[in-house]
């Protein structure tokens, strides 16, 4: 049980000491339409493709997601496109959002 906590613990953990880490892949509209509205408002991420990098693979086998994209900001998972869910990680992890996603 330890061991399976660590190494889920390694893919909430971003690479690149960045606070929000996105599994996607190249083919999805919700994870096109997320990278865009995080590239408007600025905020940093590292991405992770789950077709084509191992990591991604294992990943979304470890976080049981039932699809894409899955986000970990600021170590909460979020899975899906959730307008509300996502603004409100992303105020608490201290990014500023002034508009509400749909």
């Amino acid at each position: 049980m330890i061991a399976c906590y660590q190494g889920l613990r390694a893919y909430l953990t971003p690479i690149s000491g960045q606070h929000v880490i996105l599994y996607t892949t190249k083919s999805c509209p919700y994870c096109y339409a997320l990278r865009n509205l995080l590239n408007d408002y600025q905020i940093p991420y590292q991405e992770i493709d789950v077709e084509s990098t191992l990591r991604g693979k294992l990943a979304y086998q470890l976080l049981a997601s039932p699809g894409i994209p899955i986000s970990i900001i600021n170590g909460q998972i979020i899975y899906g496109y959730d307008g509300e869910l996502l603004t409100n990680a992303l105020v608490d992890a201290g990014y500023t959002i002034t508009t509400k996603w749909e």
